[in-house]
């Protein structure tokens, strides 16, 4: 893409019919590493901790069911509004660990990566082809040839959340509760189930993966950790051996309506978001309409994906060439203090640009940037 034909605006080209449901898809996956999980960090109440504090562990047994959600929902400490943009928390592991990521170029200083974001963009991304209802906006800027992806909010998706009845916002703490009953602070320790849930509090696991060459770092909020001994996260090597399960929550004697919403969408979500941390097994509590659990349904992601109408290897080739897209880009673009923001209109089946300028549009801060620029040792 030539730089002097770059507009402030414009679409992006990605493939939205590459691929539709049930039908054959004759690409394979691309060529990629499994995803390495390289450290940790935890967020308490919308800060920052450069530990591992708010680890858990999977419960072993499970509680019996059924199991009511609705135990002490009246004291859950909802997740409020925070400070920092979510990238933010990454960019601070980043800063934390800048011995291990960075690394002095000529007269820069760079991050060996080629994209850093969250996991639950790059999940959106992976499914969109599939979906004609949930918009995305990213904002991306560029700096020391690394590209930084952070997911902003819609109009539309501001207005939803402001409108939410309590019941509603029940229903979404009904997940939170549902992993405080299966989950322990020690290993094979017992739930505890009588203080109040707070969704504030988040484990965050920073992932390194390459996919057809294209490098990747991205934090992610993971569930709960399968092991009978305490983990020693000081040791790094003790990342690479981790395994993670994710819980869900889902409707108990789905009707078809359901049934085929889970099978075209849900799953092909579910499955995307384990795939990026590596994940094999998801706990699912499935409930009635009251918020009771009548059942602990276990799903294996790889057998999640085999009788699926959508294809693993169709969601990884759209992610990958969104990607290389928006590189070459950001790339002809060439500016450290420009931002370009991505809105995806899946009813259009189209991924518009626009570039920003200006403070107020920055999504990265003061201090990242002088990191970026300042010695290290």
């Amino acid at each position: 893409m030539d730089k002097q034909r770059v507009r402030d605006n414009g679409v992006i080209r990605v493939p939205w019919q590459q691929h539709r449901h049930g039908q054959p898809f004759q690409q394979p996956l691309p060529k990629m590493t499994p995803p390495e999980c390289i450290g940790a960090f935890s967020i308490t109440d919308g800060e920052y901790q450069n530990d591992a504090r708010n680890a858990t562990y999977l419960c072993d047994p499970f509680p019996e069911t059924p199991i009511d959600l609705n135990h002490g929902i009246e004291n859950v400490i909802r997740k409020g509004s925070r400070t920092l943009l979510d990238i933010e928390y990454v960019l601070k592991y980043v800063e934390s660990h800048r011995k291990e990521l960075l690394v002095v170029k000529g007269n820069t200083i760079q991050l060996e990566a080629d994209f850093v974001a969250l996991r639950g963009v790059l999940r959106h991304i992976m499914c969109l082809q599939y979906d004609r209802l949930q918009d995305l906006r990213i904002k991306v800027t560029r700096a020391n040839g690394t590209i930084y992806i952070n997911k902003e909010d819609t109009e539309e998706k501001l207005a939803h959340e402001a409108s939410l009845s309590s019941r509603q916002l029940d229903m979404c703490s009904w997940g939170f509760k549902f992993e405080q009953c299966l989950t322990s602070d020690k290993p094979c320790g017992n739930p505890v189930t009588d203080v109040p849930v707070n969704e504030g509090n988040e484990l965050n696991c920073v992932f390194r993966k390459n996919i057809n060459g294209l490098r990747l770092i991205y934090g992610a909020e993971m569930d709960c950790i399968v092991s009978s001994q305490p983990v020693n996260f000081q040791d790094p090597l003790n990342y690479k051996r981790l395994e993670f399960v994710e819980l869900k929550t889902g409707p108990y004697n789905r009707s078809p309506h359901q049934e085929n919403m889970f099978s075209r969408f849900k799953s092909a979500n579910w499955w995307s978001q384990s795939f990026l941390v590596g994940i094999k097994t998801i706990y699912a509590g499935l409930r009635d309409n009251n918020g009771v659990v009548q059942e602990i349904r276990r799903y294996d992601t790889r057998e999640m994906s085999r009788d699926s109408p959508w294809s693993p290897a169709a969601m990884v080739v759209f992610l990958e060439k969104f990607l290389r897209q928006l590189k070459s880009l950001m790339e002809a673009i060439d500016d450290p203090f420009a931002v370009v923001q991505v809105d995806f209109k899946c009813q259009e089946r189209c991924a518009y640009y626009k570039v920003l300028r200006g403070k107020e549009n920055q999504i990265l801060p003061d201090w990242y940037r002088e990191l970026l620029k300042g010695q290290f040792g």
